[in-house]
């Protein structure tokens, strides 16, 4: 008995240990990997430039004052003479003295004390460079209770002069607040900046997701089947109805973009004289200029599915088997054949691993090349279809939603800061191109969340008004969207919430906002106005959220 409880716990006991020294083993390797020093933060000097850095961000620059100083000066040579002196200055009950009064180099140090002082006065060293009429700071410091003052520095800078040059001990006497300073009003304007940069890729993502959120619910796609002959005639179609509707949309905007370069610009300048509004009306226009083309293209691309789908729902309920299955090897023969010598256009014109080094540049050639590989690729498809049944319908729904899935998450996948930087290459520095990279994270994002939500709905409507003989379009408006909709409208403003904060990070690369000042100030060592920044982002994002959780609380 004790035999076969030893042998019935042995392996129990190896397995826990084998995965212990796993565990072991990963964490010690991934601790000499991430190169984790504990020495390094216990150094005097790092220690040193931490206290610095927090004590620069406790002291934020949100106010101007008017300062009234008292300066006291002391002479100071470069180089040393042959005989090395000290300064004694003695002004208005201030006692000073420095010693060496001298610097060959950047390395010598200098020592400056003093009494007579207004107690705990703060104290700025200043050196004009002999020459120069800019002020540079050499040192900062306190005087004590009793206004003893102590100080060592090195000069940051050797100007050799035969005149002695000046320093000056410049000493705050009196310090009063007379309004908010030029940086708080930088980040008030840049925070609203970012704040509408959120709102605006927000409420264009919102509008993109919508639509394709529902070509990404399972539930709603599986069960969306046609005939091959249908989706094949679509495909063939959509050069045709698709690319012709775009080229008409192209000729009919070429005409008024190209009126001697004079209709758009004087357009916006008598609407200018709206302000902002008439700036909104012309941003508007020149928004459906843009995208006419591209919404004449898309109605086209639907107009050839819906004639393809119709074309084979009826050739598989009237003809017989024999035509229908002569029809689908047809359709899908040059079907296929068209889909291939578009992918391959597609592939060419993104230049896929250098391909345009091995293809001809003329489209015509293009053409030439891709033609035979579609043909003889349409040709096996065809083939293939002579298996199934000749009125089999295909699950055409799975793979239009299995592709958008992988869209979004392939967009996703893509950091928002890597698409403000793509995007301020191809718009230049502003917020435009955090814009438009929010947008496009936003609409992958909230697609996904959107399906998600379609797919946990009650089923129940969605067979009750099946039931009545409705259509798939009926089934949507009528059972589904009252049911996600107070959920899409809690994800819009989870989504708000979330775009602030990343549109302070893509303003690191040029996406506007208040994240490209933030960086502007991080660089330029001005860690008190930085802190200015932070704390305005770290207000906003603190009411965002409350408004956020306020409003998914009463819409949920």
């Amino acid at each position: 008995m004790k035999d076969e409880k030893k042998n019935g716990r042995s392996p129990k006991v190896w397995k826990t240990a084998v995965i212990i020294l796993a565990l072991f083993l990963l964490y010690a390797y991934g601790l000499q990997i991430t190169k984790v020093n504990l020495q390094e933060p216990l150094e005097p000097q790092r220690q040193e430039n931490l206290v610095g850095l927090i004590r620069s961000f406790a002291r934020p620059d949100i106010f101007a004052y008017e300062t009234e100083t008292r300066r006291t000066a002391v002479s100071l040579r470069m180089p040393c003479p042959e005989e090395i002196k000290g300064s004694q200055v003695n002004i208005e009950g201030r006692q000073l003295l420095m010693v060496p009064n001298c610097v060959t180099t950047t390395q010598d140090s200098v020592t400056i004390t003093g009494s007579g002082f207004l107690p705990n006065a703060e104290i700025l060293v200043a050196w004009t460079p002999l020459g120069s009429t800019s002020t540079r700071r050499v040192a900062e410091l306190k005087a004590s209770n009793t206004g003893e003052v102590a100080v060592t520095f090195t000069m940051p800078d050797v100007r050799p002069s035969e005149e002695p040059q000046t320093l000056e001990l410049v000493e705050v006497v009196d310090r009063r607040i007379v309004g908010l300073s030029d940086t708080t009003y930088e980040a008030l304007d840049k925070i609203v900046e970012t704040v509408l940069m959120a709102l605006m890729a927000s409420t264009i993502g919102t509008l993109l997701s919508i639509p394709l959120s529902f070509f990404a619910a399972r539930n709603l796609m599986q069960n969306v089947k046609a005939p091959m002959s249908g989706i094949m005639s679509g495909i063939i179609l959509l050069p045709a109805l698709g690319g012709g509707a775009f080229w008409l949309g192209r000729l009919l905007v070429s005409p008024i973009l190209s009126l001697d370069g004079t209709f758009l610009p004087s357009l916006q300048t008598s609407l200018n004289a709206l302000g902002f509004v008439g700036n909104f009306i012309f941003v508007l226009i020149q928004l459906v200029f843009l995208l006419l083309p591209l919404t004449l293209g898309g109605i086209g691309a639907f107009a050839a599915t819906s004639i393809g789908s119709r074309f084979g729902q009826q050739l598989t309920m009237r003809a017989s088997a024999s035509t229908v299955r002569i029809v689908t090897f047809v359709t899908t023969w040059v079907g296929t054949a068209v889909l291939t010598i578009l992918l391959a256009l597609a592939l060419v014109w993104v230049n896929l691993l250098g391909i345009r080094e091995f293809v001809p540049e003329s489209l015509g050639e293009q053409l030439g090349l891709t033609i035979w590989p579609g043909l003889v690729l349409g040709l096996i498809a065809a083939l293939w279809t002579l298996r199934a049944p000749a009125k089999h319908h295909y699950p055409i729904g799975l793979v239009i939603y299995n592709v958008t899935r992988t869209i979004f998450n392939a967009v996703r996948s893509i950091e928002p800061l890597m698409m403000g930087f793509v995007f301020v290459v191809w718009v230049g520095l502003g917020p435009f191109a955090g814009i438009m990279a929010l947008t496009l994270h936003s609409m992958a994002d909230l697609g996904k969340l959107f399906s998600e939500e379609v797919e946990n709905i009650d089923e129940g409507p969605v067979e009750a008004i099946t039931a009545t003989g409705a259509s798939q379009l009926q089934r949507i408006v009528y059972a589904v969207v009252p049911q996600v909709t107070p959920h899409y409208i809690a994800y819009i403003f989870y989504r708000w919430d979330i775009n602030v904060r990343m549109s302070t990070i893509i303003g690191f690369v040029g996406g506007g906002g208040i994240g490209f000042v933030l960086q502007r100030n991080i660089n330029q060592i001005l860690y008190t106005r930085a802190s200015v920044m932070v704390i305005a982002i770290a207000i906003v994002v603190v009411v965002l959220d409350n408004i956020s959780a306020r409003v998914r609380s009463r819409i949920i």
